[in-house]
Order: structure tokens, then sequence, then C-alpha cells
């Protein structure tokens, strides 16, 4: 406003002004500005090899469809197997020393296709590259659990997913040039464009502070073998499987809802593209405000349990598309299953990253956060598989089946995550010898 004295204006300034409202927006930190601008860097270059490497292995180095499947399953599996052992390095030698050995290897990796031709090749080939594309999200993760506490930590977490997501989009952006063109020059450098993004990657987390990994004898005051492995804590095994099925809004939004929009609706087949393009501005926008209120125990089973009930309406919404018989009507049911299906991906995500944090030893982070993860990579590798399969088989009345999946994951969280009563004291226990004696 003006004042009305002087002329001049009493707009606020400095630490009120807009430049001060920028600042709040951003991470707060040098390390999580840091990580986040890693993150947008790789989801670009990962997101112009996603967009044209099915087609690039088809076309030009000699695989069929089937080929390439199978081949991708196959190293879906070996990056599942070797997940933990990945974790454990990182709790002895620390995420940061291992994520940039991952960047590298990825450099190499993804240059390496380049010069693949045949299944046997292709397969060698993504099974060691799977091996770390598997390890960097719990790596990185561990990264930030080890370089950024308190609310900043799932905050961190909020700008990575949502700067992957905006990475994603432009990546696909980019490598539609090439896809429109059909020249093997252009998807060639897909590749290489995607093996640079790692080097920056690597320059990135060079710049981030050393620190040491926690004692390799245990946690605290723990000795090694008192740490559990993840495997053996049926806690934090309840809270990874229903993570995993939670985790299925992913497959529904990536492969099941094209499928279904052109398949088994009334709906414009561009309603695809709208649906997508609303999902990723609401998770870029949305994401970093809904970890703001997910910041204990507490709050996230909550969450969850709210993320569950948001999934399941959306599955009665899909499947209602698939019976109105209007175009318009199937499109508005399928806005709102989009819209609701959304919203509980950004709480979901918000809460798995509290529930994943909160129930790793400090020690132990990198191998429990990588078990955590083999949740959400079944649900990648096998998700869409079987929600195709059962809609196919059974068509809108599948999406009722997937509804009660749902709240059973959530009380399968909530057994694994609800509060362990207090051990009563032990009065046996032998007291500590005074100083001195």
């Amino acid at each position: 406003m003006t004042d009305s004295t002087t002329g001049s204006s009493t707009e606020p300034t400095g630490p009120t002004g807009w430049g001060s409202r920028l600042t709040k927006a951003m991470p707060a930190t040098r390390e999580s500005r840091i990580i986040a601008v890693n993150a947008l860097v790789g989801s670009v270059g990962t997101g112009m090899f996603l967009a044209g490497s099915a087609l690039y292995f088809t076309r030009f180095a000699g695989l069929t469809e089937t080929q390439l499947g199978v081949g991708m399953a196959l190293a879906g599996v070996v990056g599942l197997l070797t997940a933990v052992p990945m974790g454990r390095l990182a709790d002895r030698f620390g995420p940061r020393a291992m994520l940039m050995i991952v960047c590298l290897w990825r450099f190499v990796g993804y240059l390496a296709y380049l010069n693949v031709h045949g299944f046997g090749q292709f397969v060698v080939t993504a099974c060691l590259l799977f091996v770390m594309d598997r390890a960097g999200q719990p790596l990185n993760q561990a990264l930030v659990g080890q370089l950024i506490v308190g609310a900043e930590r799932n905050r961190t977490m909020g700008f990575i997913r949502a700067l992957r997501n905006l990475g994603f989009t432009v990546g696909f952006s980019i490598a539609g040039i090439a896809l429109t063109t059909d020249s093997v020059t252009l998807f060639r450098w897909l590749f290489i464009g995607n093996a640079i993004s790692f080097l920056f990657v690597f320059t990135l987390i060079g710049m981030l502070p050393k620190v040491r990994p926690v004692a390799k004898g245990g946690d605290g005051d723990k000795p090694a073998g008192a740490i559990v492995p993840p495997i053996r804590d049926w806690r934090f095994v309840a809270a990874t499987a229903s993570n995993g099925v939670l985790f299925l809004h992913d497959a529904i939004l990536i492969t099941v809802l094209p499928l279904w929009v052109a398949e088994h609706t009334k709906s414009p087949i561009w309603m695809i593209t709208v649906l997508v393009t609303t999902n990723t501005v609401i998770t870029v926008l949305c994401q970093v405000r809904v970890t703001k209120h997910i910041d204990d125990m507490a709050s996230a089973r909550r969450a969850t349990n709210r993320s569950a009930a948001l999934l399941t309406a959306s599955c009665l919404a899909f499947a209602l598309s698939g019976v109105l018989g209007l175009p318009a009507g199937a499109a508005a049911a399928l806005v709102a299953a989009l819209l609701l299906l959304t919203v509980a991906e950004l709480l979901h995500s918000a809460s798995s990253w509290e529930i994943s944090f909160a129930m790793s030893p400090e020690a132990a982070q990198g191998r429990y956060l990588s078990f955590f993860n083999v949740g959400f990579s079944m649900a990648e590798i096998a998700g869409p598989a079987v929600v195709l399969w059962l809609l196919s088989r059974t068509g809108p009345a599948g999406w009722l089946i997937l509804a009660g999946t749902f709240p059973l994951a959530a009380a399968l969280s909530w057994v694994g995550t609800r509060p362990q009563p207090e051990q009563p004291a032990d009065d046996t226990a032998p007291v500590p010898a005074a100083a001195g004696s």
C-alpha cells in the first residue's frame, strides 16, 4: 500500500517481503539444498532414459518386447537381492561414499547400454546396473538421515519427491524430440544425457560434508550383535509389507490408469494426459506442505490410515468410471479418482519417510532403509502385472477387490508401528561400579 502523506510505498520488504517468502519455501540448510538439486538433475536424466529406452532396445538393439520384459524382470530380482547388502556397505563406509560409487557405476552402465546388442548382453548389463539403481533411493534417504535432523529431514524428502516429479516431466519432454524423429542418434543421446547427469550428481555429493558412520560396534551403547537384522524385526517387516501394498498407487498411476482409460471407459483418450499432468502439478506444489504435518510416529500412523481410506475411495471412483456410459460422466469420475489417488500418494509418501526413519537404528540405517525399500520395489515390479491381470479378468469389479486391500494394509502398518508397552525395570540388573573403585 502507499503512505498517504509521503506517497511512498509501505509494502513490506526485507525479512517480511517476497524474498523472505521465497527463502522460506526453499530447503533450509545447505545440505538439504544440495540434495534437492541432486534429485532434480538425476530425475531429468532418468526421465529422458525411461521415455526412450524401450523403443531403443526393441528397434535398434535387437530385442523383442518379450525379451525386454524378461530381462528387466531378471534385473529387478537382482536389484532386490542386493539391496540390503548394499545398505550394509553404507552402514560401514557411509552413504555419501557409497552414493558416489553408485553415481560412477551408473555413469558407466548407461553408456554401456549403447554397445548392447541381443538378449544376453542386455541381461548382463541390466543386472549389473540394477544393483546400483535399486540401491540409489535408500542410500539417498540414509544420506538425508545422516546429515539432516528434525522437521527439516522430512521436509527435505518432500523436496526430493517434488523435484523428482518435475525432473521426470522435463526429461520426458526432452525425450519427446527423439520419439517423434525416430532417429537412432537422438535416442543414443538420451542415454548419454542420462549418464552425464550422474556425473553432475557425483560432483554435488562431493560438496556435502563427510560424516563418519556411526560406530561400527553398534547403535549407541549396544554391541554389534545387539542390532537385530531387519528381516528378524517383525514390526519393521509388517511396516515394510504394508508400505509395499500402499505403494500400489504408483503402479495405478503410471501403468494401469492409461490402459484403463483407453480400454475400459468411454472417456476421451486425451484425458490420460490431463490426469497425469494434474497429478504431477499437485505433487510438485503440495508434497512439501504435506510433510509439515507429519513429524512423528503418531501423525505418520494417522496419515497412513487416511491414505488407505483415500485409496479405497479412489478405487471406487475408478470402478464407477468403467460403468458410466456418457463420456462426460466417465471423465468426471476419473478426475475424482485421480484427485483422491494424488492426495493419498502425498500422505503415504510423507508417512513412509517418517516411519522408516523412526524405526531404523542409527547404526543400521543403510540396511534398514534398503529393506524398507524392498516393499516399494516389489510393488513396482509386480504391482502393474497383478493389477492389470485382476482388471482384465473382472473389469470394474476388480477395483472393488483392490479397494479392500488398502484398509488391510493400514491395519498391518498400525500393528507394526503402534507404541510398545514399556518394559518393567529390572531390579536385579548389576549396578555400575563407581569411578575409581
